[in-house]
This record gives structure tokens, sequence and C-alpha cells, in this order.
């Protein structure tokens, strides 16, 4: 009975998914109608919304030909593809206010996309065989001198001590980092600046029974092994929570409730068996729910088995991810690079979150390098062969 499909952020997800979906649905569709088994996506309409400046599928250990070619637009469903293109910034409106702040915003907005584009002009370093160095403009320069996380935190968090408990302060900010490690670093940072005590949650691991037919898997690793895993997309084994934190969904729990993986709430609440929390982005601002453990498995491919992991979905969110901020819109945004970003996308993702070119900056370790003031701009360019300028 469904008579449209939107599919969000299309680029990031791997064309294997959206041909088995069209073979899926040729398959039900066919039921009824014969005909159907030759249409894509067995004759319904999928409407695949997002850009491909942003970060592409990510493919473990792949090359940069394996991520282009993981990419919708690779796949014999695009040709299928009737190609709409959005030219209004929805983030930073070029409509409003007096005009010098319009022509800003324009400018602004035009840097972004010659960033995504990778048309900016750029330096090569080194042996490098593809210039990919930017100049970054002073005026999103944040920090002087030596990059201390202590300068970052102040200026991107002014005033902690006096409005750690602002909910409004707390969704409109963040730091942004190319890695995981470094995210963890700034929010046990901050965690110990916020005041009051702090609870930790520890998980419950296993080995999924279906991921393997060795029975000497489930004794041949002990546990203290299995809560020493850091797996993409899975909570850690400690989970160090504090009332007050804001904090980030890693799953889907209830969308009808607004509870979908890239909310963020901030905690109310540690009880023993649950944690309570208030919505501070999405529909349903203000809400207070409730969070439960819940069972995850993982999709590494650097282990031989599946791990099963009983873990509140939830990551401190002070600091996070290029990759996990994707689809969040903040008016402070701190590009935190102590090492620049290594995959397609990252740093135009980082730079594009903000609502105002006055609300960005960028935090380069540029001791080391060739060229002051500059960071390395990643793009593949070849995957916008298939796409209308």
């Amino acid at each position: 009975m469904t008579s449209l499909i939107i599919w969000d952020e299309a680029p990031m997800d791997n064309r294997f998914a959206y041909e088995a979906l069209d073979r899926t649905m040729r398959d039900i569709m066919a039921y009824d109608d014969p005909e159907a088994e030759d249409k894509v996506f067995g004759g319904k309409v999928v409407l695949l919304g997002g850009d491909f400046r942003q970060v592409l599928p990510i493919i473990n250990k792949g090359s940069r030909q394996d991520i282009v070619q993981a990419s919708v637009s690779r796949s014999y469903i695009w040709k299928e593809c009737k190609i709409y293109t959005l030219k209004t910034s929805m983030r930073v409106s070029e409509r409003q206010g007096e005009r010098q702040k319009q022509l800003r915003h324009r400018q602004f907005n035009e840097w972004l996309l010659a960033m995504g584009g990778g048309t900016l002009e750029a330096k090569a370093e080194g042996n490098e065989d593809e210039a990919t160095w930017i100049e970054i403009p002073k005026e999103y320069i944040g920090g002087l001198g030596e990059l201390k996380l202590e300068t970052v935190v102040s200026e991107m968090y002014p005033g902690f001590k006096q409005r750690y408990g602002d909910e409004g302060y707390l969704r409109e900010r963040a730091i942004l980092t190319p890695l995981n490690e470094t995210a963890d670093y700034i929010n046990s940072y901050m965690t110990e600046l916020l005041p009051g005590d702090e609870a930790t949650y520890r998980s419950c691991d296993e080995i999924c029974s279906s991921s393997t037919e060795c029975e000497d898997h489930f004794t041949s690793y002990p546990t203290e092994y299995l809560n020493s895993l850091v797996l993409q997309g899975l909570p850690r084994h400690e989970l160090k929570l504090k009332i007050g934190m804001p904090v980030i969904l890693l799953r889907n729990i209830s969308p009808a409730r607004g509870l979908c993986n890239g909310t963020r709430l901030i905690i109310t609440r540690l009880g023993k068996f649950i944690v309570e929390g208030k919505i501070i982005t999405g529909s349903k601002v203000g809400q207070n729910v409730i969070i439960p453990r819940i069972v995850m498995t993982s999709s590494d491919t650097k282990i031989s088995f599946i791990l099963k992991r009983r873990q509140y979905p939830l990551r401190p969110c002070y600091a996070m991810t290029i990759n996990k901020s994707q689809g969040q819109s903040l008016d402070y945004v701190g590009v935190y690079l102590p090492k620049p970003v290594f995959s397609h996308g990252q740093l135009y993702v980082a730079a594009s979150r903000t609502t105002s070119p006055e609300g960005l900056r960028f935090y380069i370790d540029d001791r080391d390098q060739m060229y002051p003031g500059h960071t390395r701009n990643i793009v593949y360019k070849e995957v916008f062969t298939n796409l209308p300028n």
C-alpha cells in the first residue's frame, strides 16, 4: 500500500543496500502484478535525498576506488533516477538580515560548496601526487599559538562552570573531530569539569551463537577480552555518565517518541537499571524519556565473530566524530584537528554543520606542516561524474 519511500542521506549507504531493496520490492510487487518484476523497485516511487559532497559509504580497509564504487551513483539503479538539484541553503540563509549579512552568508555558502567539490585552490605537501592542502581563512581559525585542548574548550564552551546545565547552551554547540579516540578524550575532559557524582555502567558481552560453528569460540575468548573491544557503532564497555551531561543516541529506539539514531539528550536521572533524559533536538524537544539497556551487535570485520553487547545506546557528545555529526545543525562548531581528516567529505561535513559563518572555528595543529593555516581536504572528484553540475 506504500506510495512513497524516502531514503535520506542516500550517498552514505552502500549501493548493495539499494540493490537488495530493489530485488525485494520486485518480488513483493510481482505477487499481484507480474510486470512489476521488470520495474525498478517494483514500480514504487523511492526518493533518495543527500549530498555527494558529504561522507561516502565506509568500506573497512577499502581503497579510494572501493569507496567510490560502493556509491549509489555506481549502481545499475542510478540510470533509472531523475535528479533534482536543491540550491537553497537551509542552514545558512541568504535571504534574512541586512544586505551585508546576506552577502557574507552567500560567500560562505559558495566557499563551502567549493570545499565540498574540491575546487578550492590546494597545495601538495612533500611528494604527494594530489594537492589536498587548502588554506582556512583567518577569520575561521580559533586559538592562538600551540594547539591546546584547554583553549578549544574555553572558546567553544565559554563560562562552562556557570552554564553547564543550560539546555540551549549545550544544544547549540559541539566540538567535531575525525577520530573516535579524540572525541572520547575531549568528552572525558569535559566530564571531569562537570560537577556531580559519576555513575559507571558496564556492559554484558557475549559472542553471538549464529556467528560461529565452533563451540570452542565461546570459551576461547575471556570476558575481559570481549569487554576490551572498541568497535564501530557500539558504546564502550564502561559508560560513565553524570546528571546534566549531553549524550547522543547510537540506535533507533522509538522514532515515534523522537528516539532516533543521532538524537541528542541531557541526562536528568541515573538509576540502577534505567537512564532518564530530556530530548534537546528533533521534533520532540523538551520531552523526558527513559533509555533502556538494549542488545547491540557489531558489524566489524576485524574480529572473526559477532559480538553482542548489552548496554545503554548512548555516548557523551560534548564532542563527536565528524561522521556522527552528519545531519546535525549547530550554532557554534569547533573543528578540532590535531590530525587532518582522512576521508572524502569530512572537512565539508564539519564546516557545513554551522548555522552561521560567525559560529565556525577551526583548531589546527600545523606545527609540523609545510603550510601554516592549511589543512587537508580530501575530495574524490570522480564520484561527481554521473551528477549534474
